[in-house]
């Protein structure tokens, strides 16, 4: 296999899956026969694949060379708070928002959003919703808007968040994609709906990864089960944040800033929904920092092992991370991993959380140089350890 890309082994895998390399290829081999030829047209044809893998297939093909990504790639404005891959943070595009959000209230006026902010805010703009319920498990959800205050806000995972059952005409939800999380929010939202409401959520494309099409039929049979659907292709459009954009930049992919697409399924509740699966029990949820508009994310379990406080993962010497794949066999070793997609692993996360927490107070890293946490730390060690922090977090 030869490409100018460097190749994670998620990628290797993906190209192993023969099945799966053939129907992308096909979607491609069909694009190109329509004079489809501008990259972003390219990842839209190819149904949700890996950009990473689309560029890798084009090549093997011959049909098209992607656009390299600069060295300092063009970030369009992120929100502030920035997104941050580990929230699964994929925001739709506010015209897209806007659509979604005069869909749900042509069903009445009473909305709930789960993990959908953006079409809670657009909402908000709309004077006949009477009432905009919005549950996100990320308390900075509800800051990225000036007028988040008039949303009822829940700021609680789904496993926990008390919605009202069978009171609302509409429910809009962004689900994590996984069968898993996609039938567990389906059934949430079907408690919360009254009878005959409309449920409109995400559903990933066919070849998001190689067993979409059977996770998508998972999930389609059982909304069937509740009532009458729509299923829309593509419908639905993403605003690709600054960590995607950094994240394929690493890969030496380019990224349009809007290529992600989803399928939209509305629904109108016509029978009983079954009772909501019970939640896996939560793992230790990882510490929150914000720098500036930057978030940073610490795992507090990282393990305690010999070597320097922080250190780049296997082949990633400059601490830059070049994968937005859950599939990742390195994403087992980040310890620390910022909203612009840089990561490292940990060593005593401790006094790293009580760095990040004086920066964070300060607002300026110089407050580091002066820091109790580092007392007994050797100089050359504490030297090391600070060139580290400031590289992984740069400019605030």
């Amino acid at each position: 296999m030869s490409t100018s890309l460097p190749i994670s082994s998620d990628v290797e895998a993906d190209d192993r899956d023969r099945g799966y390399r053939l129907a992308v290829d096909q979607r491609l081999r069909e694009a190109a026969a329509r004079g489809t030829h501008g990259w972003e047209d390219l990842l839209v044809a190819a149904e949700g694949a890996d950009p990473r893998f689309v560029a890798l297939r084009l090549r093997a093909l011959g049909l098209a060379t992607p656009p390299p990504s600069p060295a300092t790639p063009m970030v369009p404005g992120d929100w502030d708070p920035e997104l941050h891959a580990l929230d699964f943070e994929w925001y739709f595009e506010p015209s897209c928002a806007s659509t979604l959000a005069a869909r749900a209230t042509a069903r009445g006026r009473r909305v709930l959003c789960l993990g959908s902010p953006t079409v809670a805010f657009a909402l908000l703009e709309r004077p006949e919703c009477e009432r905009v319920t919005l549950v996100d498990a990320n308390p900075l959800a509800v800051r990225r808007h000036p007028r988040a205050a008039a949303l009822r806000s829940i700021v609680e995972d789904l496993a926990a968040a008390r919605v009202d059952a069978g009171r609302y005409d509409a429910v809009v939800f962004d689900a994590p994609w996984y069968p898993a999380e996609l039938l567990r929010w389906l059934t949430v939202a079907a408690h919360a709906a009254r009878p005959g409401g409309r449920i409109l959520f995400a559903l990933p494309r066919p070849l998001h990864r190689p067993r979409a099409e059977l996770d998508r039929q998972l999930v389609l049979e059982a909304a069937r089960r509740l009532g009458p659907l729509r299923l829309e292709p593509g419908e639905l459009r993403y605003q690709s944040p600054r960590f995607e954009h950094e994240a394929l930049a690493a890969a030496g992919v380019a990224t349009p800033p809007a290529w992600r697409r989803a399928d939209l399924v509305e629904l109108e509740l016509c029978r009983p929904p079954p009772p909501v699966p019970t939640p896996p029990s939560p793992r230790a949820g990882w510490a929150r920092f914000v720098l500036g508009s930057q978030v940073i994310h610490l795992d507090p379990s990282a393990p305690d092992e010999p070597g320097d406080v922080l250190r780049p993962l296997p082949g990633a010497s400059d601490f830059r991370y070049a994968s937005i794949s859950t599939r990742d066999p390195l994403r087992a070793h980040i310890g620390l991993w910022t909203s612009r997609s840089r990561v490292a692993q940990v060593r005593h996360p401790g006094l790293i959380a009580a760095l990040l927490r004086r920066w964070e107070t300060h607002g300026d890293p110089r407050a580091l140089d002066d820091a109790p946490s580092l007392v007994g730390l050797p100089i050359p060690e504490r030297t090391r350890l600070l060139r580290a922090l400031r590289t992984i977090v740069g400019a605030p």
